[in-house]
């Protein structure tokens, strides 16, 4: 996904507005759901899920023995502490202890799965982002927001069949992902609250 300052070109239809877009489905996630919804109540949001199911790492990766390497006292929610007795847990556990949680706290309601984000622009005029987001066989949608999360974490699930050839550059040049000022973060949201 490309972040960029300058505007996404209109197209057809109209954008959906929400305070807060949150992308991806898993621990970072659903963790920011958490923090946006108390912290700051008054405030829309909804979280893009680009696979059909929630958990993250932790639905994608399924394989036997497949288990956390940090104890679950310190990756889980401090919301919603960690249930089991069993400190290293396995993949399994993990991804019924994300999804338990995110119904608990009414966060599995915000959640939009096949929603792939393929483009983030920020209008410093309107002190906004806009947010491409491309579905299997429907139209492209577009949300304007106010503030966006990258908790999409660090693997891509795409097939490298399906993998953008050329690198997406920002206004300045760089192959990097940039931003200079907009309301963004990326990263555990405990680490910014």
């Amino acid at each position: 996904m490309a972040i960029e300052t300058a505007s996404i070109p209109s197209g057809s239809g109209t954008a959906e507005e929400l305070d807060i877009v949150i992308v991806g489905a898993g621990l970072s996630g659903i963790d920011a759901g958490y923090r946006f919804q108390t912290e700051c109540p008054g405030k829309s949001y909804a979280i893009l899920e680009a696979r059909d199911a929630i958990g993250g790492t932790w639905d994608l990766f399924r394989y036997p023995g497949i288990r956390s390497d940090s104890d679950m006292y310190t990756l889980g929610f401090p919301f919603r502490p960690w249930p089991s007795d069993q400190a290293i847990a396995g993949g399994d556990a993990i991804r019924d202890y994300i999804a338990a949680t995110a119904r608990e706290f009414g966060i599995d309601a915000h959640i939009r799965f096949g929603r792939l984000v393929v483009r983030a622009a920020w209008s410093s005029a309107d002190a906004r982002w806009t947010v491409e987001i491309k579905r299997d066989g429907a139209a492209s949608e577009r949300i304007v927001c106010r503030f966006l999360y990258m908790g999409s974490g660090y693997y891509d699930y795409a097939p490298a069949s399906r993998r953008p050839s050329r690198v997406s550059r920002t206004t300045r040049g760089s192959s990097s992902i940039r931003s200079t000022g907009p309301p963004t973060s990326i990263g555990p949201a405990s680490a910014w609250w």
